[in-house]
């Protein structure tokens, strides 16, 4: 295991975090996207987060974190409004933290700030996901901090900042079932190199992976029994959605009725009427009523969705794998269609009087993330490929930030990959916390490549 490491590299050459200036640039973003949204588009899951407020947690179908982050919110007087601050905050300030660590001077952190920040305009999804009041932006947010704490601990050979980055780690995940598969190359880089290639003591290695487990542990603990009363409430089957909408994608596919009686009530169907309802953007959508075509309810029919799917996948599986592709290349932006829900651009009618502050303001931004989402130059799906190249060439000039780089591209990768086959809808917004990561390789990587040629012109 050493020895492979060592083929990476002594890992980098860290600098000073410049807290303050990193606050700074947290704060001007944060003001950015609060003129623009306050206090955050919202749309039916974060208003069930914000009303379980107010009622406690009665669903764990969505994990409770979202909702016990805007209670705190809401305890502080800032309604939801505090929560889109904090979550952009952290998000920003982790980033300019950790391009600060990577960069020898203060010029370049700030070149390289300017191209994390550049990424949110290229690719409008992005944007449109800053805005809103989704748990996938806090999840990114603690993820690129825990990014910027392990980096700081190295710097500064802290177990206590190495513990802090773990509680990051574990807080993001808490957030989104899924999220574990965005820290999937950095949790095992930080068990092995807790200082990232420095020497580094038994005590800690033991300190850090400790300080994991029970991160993780409180996470997935968090997904299971409720805050204040530690009561488990009814979690819905989250895969059963996707199930269905596997069953709707491969019987469009394969043009025959696979769907079970319960999602019909019994009406027959036909192949040709599941093909005609069949939308491979969203569950929601396909089951939508439409004009001179039967009525689709969405069920687990009390197990007989998952007992379909699982006998139809095995028979029909180039329909499965044409289904899944068609949601794969919209969640990505890669089909010749739109992309696919790039911002919300509103706040859902609701109970508590929530409104825009300023709508007009809110409604340009939202026009303009509408209008160029689906540019080809500019869609979210081009971004994987453009942190693969960068950190590859970044890799090549200096061999040291290679580890790093490889173990944020696992994240790229793994978190959508994971969606290609549980994702019950092809939202833009899913694949946000993979974007910002790619979004961070890509300006970690111009920081390497700009010292790398800064110091071979000095050479010569």
């Amino acid at each position: 295991m050493r020895q492979a490491l060592g083929l990476l590299g002594r890992g980098p050459v860290l600098h000073d975090p410049r807290w303050l200036e990193a606050a700074l640039y947290g704060a001007l973003a944060t003001a950015a996207i609060c003129w623009i949204a306050w206090p955050g588009f919202m749309s039916f899951d974060s208003l069930l987060a914000y009303e379980q407020t107010f009622t406690g947690v009665q669903t764990m179908t969505w994990p409770p974190m979202h909702t016990y982050l805007l209670w705190l919110s809401r305890s502080a007087g800032l309604g939801p409004g505090g929560l889109l601050a904090a979550q952009t905050f952290l998000l920003f300030f982790g980033a300019a933290a950790a391009l600060n660590l990577l960069s020898p001077n203060r010029w370049l952190a700030l070149l390289a700030q300017f191209v994390f920040a550049a990424g949110f305009i290229y690719a409008p999804p992005l944007l449109g996901s800053l805005l809103a009041q989704w748990r996938d932006v806090p999840t990114a947010s603690f993820a690129v901090l825990a990014v910027a704490l392990w980096l700081a601990a190295a710097r500064y050979r802290s177990v206590l900042l190495l513990v802090a980055a773990a509680l990051a780690i574990g807080l993001g995940i808490s957030l989104r079932y899924n999220a574990i598969l965005l820290v999937v190359g950095i949790v095992p880089l930080m068990v092995a190199q807790p200082y990232l290639g420095q020497r580094t003591s038994a005590w800690v290695r033991v300190a850090v992976t400790l300080a994991l487990v029970t991160s993780l542990g409180l996470a997935w603990a968090s997904t299971r029994w409720r805050l204040p009363d530690l009561a488990r409430p009814d979690k819905a089957d989250n895969f059963a959605g996707t199930q269905l909408f596997d069953l709707f994608g491969v019987s469009a596919c394969a043009g025959r009725d696979y769907l079970p009686g319960a999602v019909t009530e019994g009406a027959t169907v036909t192949g040709d009427q599941i093909r005609r309802t069949y939308e491979p953007t969203h569950l929601q959508r396909t089951l939508a009523p439409k004009p001179g075509l039967p009525r689709f309810y969405e069920t687990d029919g009390r197990g007989t969705v998952q007992e379909a799917w699982w006998a139809t996948v095995p028979k029909e599986p180039g329909c499965y794998l044409v289904h899944r592709l068609r949601v794969f290349r919209r969640q990505m932006g890669m089909a010749a269609e739109p992309v696919f829900y790039p911002v919300h651009g509103g706040i859902d009618d609701n109970r508590f009087g929530l409104t825009l502050a300023r709508p007009d303001t809110a409604l340009a931004v939202r026009t303009y993330i509408d209008d160029h989402s689906s540019e080809v130059w500019r869609r979210p799906g081009l971004l994987y490929l453009a942190a693969a190249a960068a950190a590859l060439l970044a890799a090549w000039r200096s061999r040291d930030v290679t580890s790093l780089l490889l173990a944020l591209l696992a994240g790229c990768a793994a978190y959508p990959l994971a969606l290609f086959v549980a994702g019950p809808a092809a939202d833009a917004r899913y694949i946000f916390p993979s974007n910002v990561f790619c979004v961070l390789v890509i300006a970690a990587a111009f920081t390497t490549l700009f010292a790398s040629t800064a110091r071979a012109a000095r050479r010569r």
